[in-house]
C-alpha cells in the first residue's frame, strides 16, 4: 500500500511538472487568513486566482509542493481558478499544543477588542499568536486564545496599584484625552510606555499610567512641544503636547477619511429653471445643478491633493457621502459605519446640517473640518471642529491688525445709515478704536465717523465728504458693508471727488466686494481699494501653475475657487495626520504647509473649543491696474 501511494505523488509530480516549475510572470498572491482545524491540523484555505501557480503558492505559504498536492487530491486534474486549497498551516502550533490554547471560532460581530475583555487576554497577546489579524476578523476564523494570558488584564491591573493605574485604550481615544483623564503629561506616558507604543496607539493596548503621587518634578523631558494659545496670547492649563514622536512609516496607519458634499441631484439646490427642465423631462437625473457644480469642483481639487498625499506615501481610505439639504435624510448618514470609524471628517457644506455632524464628532472624538461656514457658534465646546473660513468679523479683526492706523492720515469711517446696522457698525468701530490705542500717538489720531445713505440729498452729501477732505494728507476710507447698493453710490461719488480734486485717496473695503457686477472696475484701481480676504491666488506661483496643469489635466476644466479650496484643504489636514496622527489639533503651530490660496492659522478661544481660522490676506489694487498682495 505504502508502494502504490509513492508511485502516485511521483506520477503526479511527473506530470505536472511543468506547473509545478512555473516562475515566467509571476502574480502577486495574498496569503489567506482562513483557518480550519481537520483532525487535529490546521490548514489555510487559499482560493486560486487567475494567473496564479503552484510554484508560486507554495513559495507565499512556505510550504512544499509536494505537501499541498499530498492534502489535495483533485490537484492531478490541474490548478484552476476558485479552486479552493487546503495549505498545511506551518506557522501554527501544532498538534500537542492544545493545551496551550483555546481555539475560538469567530462569531458574527465579533471583534479583538471584544475577544480580549471576553478572555481577559491583551490584544497584542491575541496578535502575537494569530498571524494578520490587525487587518480585521473574518466570520468562522479560528484564532487561538494562550491560556497562560488568560485575565492577564485584571492580574496587571492589580499589580504596582500603589504606582500606577492601568488603562485599556479604547476605540478612536489618543494619548491627549488619556493625558486629559489621569492629568498626566503625554511624555509621562510615552516615557513609561515605549514599548507598546513603539507602532502606535491602538485600541485594546494596555498603558501605564503614574499615580499623581509618584510623578517626579524633576522630570525632564528633551522634545519639542508646543501649549495651545488663545488669541489673546494667553495659555491653558491642557497638558504639553509632544510633536515630534508619530512615526508614519513605522506604524503602517491607514487614516480614513470622511467627504461630505452635495453631489448628486437635489431639487433643493436647483434654480428655477433647472427645476422646471427637471419637471417636464428636459432635465434628466444625471444634470448637476448650477450650485453643485462648485461641490464638484471642490472634489475635484481634494482629489489632487489625496493623489499627491499618495505619492508622499500616504495610505488612506476614502469614503465619500452625499448630501443635501433634507436634514432627515442627512442624518441617516450618521449610523452609517464608514462615518463612525472616520479618522476625518471634511464637510458638510450645508449650514443647517453643520449642527448635528459637529455634536456627532465631539460624541465620537473625530476632528471635523467645516470648509465653507462662516458660523463660528459651532466652535463652542467642541475642540474637534475647525472652521476653515472664518467669520467676518474675525476677518474685520485680523485685518485691523495690518492695518497701518499711526501714522499721519486722514482718517475716515463710513456707515451705512441703517438702523439695523448699528449693533455691528458699534462692533466694527471698537475694533479700530483699540486698534488706534496701541499706537504711540493714540492721543493725537481721530477718525471721523460718516453715515450715508444711498440716493439722499446727493449735494448735501458730496459736500459734506468734501469738506472732511484734507489735501495735504492721504485720505483713507474704512467701509465696513457689504451691501452692493450702499458701496456702489458712495464710491461713485468719492470717484468724482477724487477725479476732480486729484485728493490722495486710499480705500479699505470687504470680501464680497469682489463680487459686486454694479461697480466699474475702474474705481477699484483709481480710488486704490484694498480688500481684505481669506482667499488669494497668485497665478505666477510654480505651485499653482503645477495645479493649474494638472487640474486642466485631468478633468479638462479650469479651477474654480472651490477647486483651490478643496486642494488646500485635503493638502494641509491629510500633512497632518501624516506627520502627527490623529492628535494633530495640538501641534498646528509646528506645521508648515504651502497652500495654493489660503493661508490657515488656527486659533482657540479656549481650551475645549474648537479652531477657528484667522488667516486673511490684504489685497490691493493698484493706479497701475494692477492686484498685488499687501504685505
Amino acid at each position: 500500500m505504502q508502494h502504490k501511494r509513492i508511485l502516485l505523488v511521483i506520477a503526479i509530480l511527473l506530470f505536472f511538472y511543468p506547473l509545478y516549475s512555473q516562475t515566467d510572470n509571476p502574480v502577486q498572491i495574498k496569503k489567506s487568513t482562513d483557518r480550519v482545524k481537520i483532525e487535529g491540523k490546521y490548514f489555510y484555505i487559499h482560493i486560486v486566482k487567475k494567473g496564479e501557480s503552484l510554484y508560486s503558492i507554495s513559495k507565499t505559504y512556505g510550504v512544499s509542493q509536494m505537501e499541498i498536492a499530498m492534502e489535495n487530491a483533485d490537484i492531478y486534474l490541474g490548478i484552476k481558478v476558485d479552486m479552493a486549497l487546503k495549505i498545511p498551516a506551518k506557522d501554527l502550533p501544532k498538534q500537542g499544543d492544545d493545551e496551550k490554547y483555546i481555539y475560538h471560532t469567530v462569531q458574527k460581530g465579533e471583534t479583538l477588542f471584544g475577544l480580549s475583555r471576553q478572555y481577559q487576554v491583551p490584544i497584542d497577546e491575541i496578535v502575537k499568536v494569530n498571524l494578520d489579524v490587525e487587518s480585521g476578523l473574518i466570520l468562522n476564523q479560528v484564532l487561538l486564545i494562550p491560556k497562560d494570558k488568560l485575565n492577564t488584564i485584571n492580574k496587571v491591573t492589580h499589580s504596582d496599584s500603589v504606582l500606577y493605574i492601568y488603562h485599556q485604550v479604547k476605540p478612536k481615544e489618543g494619548l491627549y484625552s488619556i493625558s486629559r483623564q489621569y492629568k498626566v503629561d503625554i511624555q509621562t506616558i510615552e516615557s513609561l510606555n515605549k514599548e507598546v507604543l513603539a507602532n502606535g496607539l491602538k485600541f485594546g493596548t494596555i498603558l501605564k499610567i503614574p499615580q499623581k503621587s509618584s510623578i517626579s518634578t524633576n522630570t525632564q523631558v528633551e522634545s519639542k512641544t508646543i501649549v495651545p494659545v488663545s488669541s489673546d496670547n494667553t495659555t491653558y492649563s491642557a497638558p504639553k503636547v509632544k510633536c515630534d514622536t508619530f512615526n508614519y512609516r513605522n506604524s503602517k496607519r491607514v487614516f480614513n477619511i470622511a467627504l461630505l458634499l452635495p453631489l448628486l441631484p437635489d431639487k433643493a439646490d436647483m434654480d428655477s429653471a433647472e427645476l422646471a427642465a427637471s419637471e417636464i423631462g428636459a432635465v434628466g437625473n444625471e444634470r448637476i445643478s448650477s450650485r453643485a457644480h462648485n461641490f464638484l469642483d471642490f472634489y475635484q481639487g481634494f482629489l489632487l491633493a489625496v493623489d499627491s498625499m499618495k505619492r508622499d506615501g500616504l495610505s488612506l481610505n476614502l469614503s465619500v457621502f452625499n448630501t443635501n439639504k433634507n436634514i432627515v435624510e442627512s442624518k441617516k448618514l450618521l449610523t452609517e459605519k464608514g462615518l463612525k470609524e472616520s479618522d476625518l471628517i471634511i464637510g458638510p457644506v450645508y449650514p443647517e446640517l453643520l449642527e448635528p455632524f459637529a455634536n456627532f464628532s465631539r460624541e465620537n472624538r473625530i476632528n471635523i473640518v467645516s470648509p465653507l461656514s462662516q458660523n463660528d457658534d459651532l466652535l463652542k465646546g467642541n475642540p474637534y471642529y475647525f472652521q476653515v473660513n472664518p467669520s467676518l468679523f474675525v476677518q474685520f479683526d485680523e485685518f485691523a491688525s495690518k492695518v497701518d492706523f499711526c501714522s499721519d492720515k486722514n482718517l475716515m469711517v463710513i456707515y451705512e445709515d441703517d438702523s439695523s446696522k448699528l449693533e455691528i457698525n458699534n462692533n466694527y468701530k471698537s475694533l479700530i478704536s483699540n486698534r488706534i490705542n496701541q499706537c504711540e500717538n493714540s492721543e493725537s489720531i481721530h477718525f471721523k465717523e460718516i453715515k450715508y445713505k444711498p440716493g439722499g440729498v446727493t449735494a448735501e452729501i458730496k459736500e459734506k465728504i468734501n469738506q472732511s477732505m484734507n489735501e495735504a494728507k492721504e485720505n483713507v476710507f474704512i467701509i465696513p458693508s457689504e451691501n452692493e447698493a450702499f458701496v456702489s453710490d458712495f464710491l461713485s461719488h468719492l470717484f468724482a471727488l477724487a477725479t476732480y480734486y486729484n485728493y490722495k485717496v486710499k480705500v479699505y473695503g470687504f470680501p464680497k466686494w469682489q463680487k459686486f457686477k454694479n461697480v466699474p472696475i475702474d474705481y477699484f484701481y483709481r480710488l486704490n481699494i484694498n480688500i481684505f480676504t481669506p482667499y488669494y491666488v497668485d497665478y505666477l506661483q510654480k505651485d499653482v501653475k503645477f495645479f493649474v496643469n494638472d487640474y486642466r489635466h485631468f478633468y479638462r476644466s479650469e479651477p474654480s475657487q472651490y477647486s483651490f479650496q478643496g486642494y488646500d484643504i485635503g493638502l494641509y489636514f491629510l500633512k497632518a495626520l501624516k506627520k502627527y496622527g490623529v492628535d494633530f489639533k495640538y501641534c498646528l503651530p509646528n506645521l508648515d504647509v504651502d497652500l495654493l490660496q489660503s493661508n490657515y492659522k488656527f486659533i482657540q478661544q479656549s481650551s475645549v473649543d474648537g479652531f477657528d481660522n484667522k488667516s486673511v490676506f490684504l489685497i490691493n489694487y493698484t493706479q497701475d491696474f494692477d492686484i498685488i498682495e499687501v504685505k
